[in-house]
């Protein structure tokens, strides 16, 4: 079986804490994929609103989306567990960067899982990728 596998930084920009609740447990008493996603969705909004980053700037039409998602387990996450999940932002381009993430159980350390996520900039108007403006990422690139 082949596995994706995800380049980690040795220092993250941001970091944010998050209790696992019942909601995010799935069938297997432990931590869903589907809940993951909402997690990481959860610390990308929380870092780039800490960095002044609006997803959707209704004055300038500009918009941030996903273009893609990979995530790899380590362990399972438990209900009552508080996760800490660390956010850096890498690969930066002309329309976009790459946000990855290390989740872990903020009490042991237990890696639970890492992730990647793909942004880019749209008008959203026309949906036609754009530029960054000058200096948008900086706060990013920190």
């Amino acid at each position: 079986m082949s596995r994706v596998t995800l380049n980690l930084p040795e220092h993250f920009a941001y970091s944010t804490d998050i209790p696992l609740m019942v909601d995010h447990i799935n069938s297997g008493n432990h931590l869903g994929n589907d809940s993951l996603i909402t997690l990481i969705n959860e610390a990308r909004a929380r870092y780039t609103r800490h960095c002044g980053l609006l997803e959707y700037d209704r004055e300038t039409g500009l918009m941030m989306v996903n273009a893609d998602l990979a995530m790899v387990y380590h362990s399972e996450g438990r209900y009552g567990e508080v996760v800490v999940i660390e956010v850096a932002a890498t690969d930066f381009h002309r329309c976009g960067y790459d946000l990855v993430y290390r989740v872990a159980d903020k009490a042991t350390g237990r890696a639970i899982a890492s992730a990647k996520t793909a942004h880019i900039l749209i008008d959203a108007v026309s949906g036609q990728t754009l530029s960054e403006p000058e200096g948008y990422f900086d706060c990013l690139r920190a």
